[in-house]
């Protein structure tokens, strides 16, 4: 058992009993959040993944500056 897990379980033995509600309550709070965490990488993981698999090739005669004129014309054209 580690030195954090010992001295925890140390203060949670000198607790008085009628506290010990409060106690399971912040870790049963705390497990949630644990579970919440791991939810929320395992999300992040798939989502990464989906980007990844929709990554595709642009063709050999795709000229990056003409799109990206024409994008900003499209998009700004109308200002001024």
């Amino acid at each position: 058992m580690t030195l954090v897990k010992e001295r925890a379980i140390e203060m949670i033995q000198r607790m008085p009993e009628d506290d010990m509600l409060y106690v399971i309550n912040i870790l049963q709070n705390l497990e949630a959040m644990t579970i919440n965490k791991e939810k929320d990488r395992l999300r992040a993981r798939q989502a990464l993944m989906n980007i990844l698999n929709m990554e595709k090739k642009l063709p050999d005669n795709f000229d990056m500056k003409k799109e990206l004129q024409e994008a900003r014309e499209e998009k700004y054209d109308n200002f001024g």
